[in-house]
């Protein structure tokens, strides 16, 4: 009887250590399972919080970048508008003043009318580098096809360009940033290449704008290139970034040039 009742106790014993053992396997576990639940949470309102703080950061970088443009725009129309008009009127009243065979008065209006217009071409051609001709009011096809044909009548270039239907309003502060970057290879191209035929295609899929260049010209090496702090390369990979995109450079020595930019659109 007393070694039933031993038996009995060591059962009751051995209930107890498993019972015991198995409540704190499922407080450890439910203590783990809490901790890694919160750690998930606070990960999760960390990356929203990260996210929000980007969004925002983004929406104020535009803001500003904005603003650049718009006083920009105001800049270049002042100057057009402004100044331009004002020296076109002088160099129209100078052209009339009385003709008069006194070398000296001769040669002071002379130089009158070139300071005129070279001041004139001067204000030209700083309001157009603050905005394009007919960027704003034509929009970026017009503006990047009378890009094209400049170079094409100072060139021996071939010039093939395709741009989209649907690249369209843009915003100004992508479609500035756009006729830059081809400015700057049709510079480029023109100056350094040797190339005679360039291909430009643009287009829009998926909120991302794409622009494809091509050219035949004789290359270069490209890592040497960025090494010596190019600064047409460095001027095309800063505009990209700027604007969150990426700008992928394909070439080599008697090889021709191939360019991808491609730039997020913010709506």
């Amino acid at each position: 009887m007393a070694q039933s009742s031993q038996v009995g106790a060591s059962v009751d014993m051995y209930v107890m250590i498993i019972g015991g053992t198995i409540m704190l396997f499922l407080l450890a576990s439910g203590i783990i399972i809490f901790m890694v639940m919160y750690q998930r949470r606070m990960l999760e309102h960390k990356m929203s919080v990260q996210i929000a703080e980007t969004k925002h950061q983004q929406e104020l970088f535009y803001s500003t970048l904005e603003a650049i443009e718009d006083e920009r725009i105001r800049v270049a129309r002042d100057l057009h508008d402004e100044v331009g008009a004002s020296l076109g009127l002088m160099r129209l009243l100078v052209g009339q003043m009385p003709t008069t065979k006194v070398p000296e008065i001769q040669e002071t209006n002379t130089q009158y009318k070139q300071l005129i217009d070279s001041t004139i071409d001067n204000v030209r051609r700083i309001s157009n580098d603050l905005l394009p001709q007919g960027l704003e009011e034509a929009g970026l096809a017009f503006a990047i096809e009378s890009l094209c044909e400049k170079i094409l009548s100072i060139s021996d270039l071939d010039i093939a360009l395709n741009i989209d239907t649907n690249v369209t309003n843009l915003g100004n502060i992508i479609n500035l940033a756009s006729y830059r970057i081809l400015q700057e290879l049709l510079n480029n191209a023109v100056k350094h290449s040797g190339a005679t035929l360039i291909e430009i295609r643009m287009s829009k899929e998926s909120s991302i704008l794409k622009i494809d260049y091509a050219d035949n010209g004789k290359g270069f090496d490209f890592e040497q290139a960025y090494k010596k702090k190019s600064l047409g390369l460095k001027n095309i990979e800063t505009r990209t970034k700027v604007l969150k995109g990426t700008a992928t450079f394909e070439t080599q020595p008697n090889a021709g040039l191939k360019v991808r930019i491609e730039i997020p659109l913010i709506h």
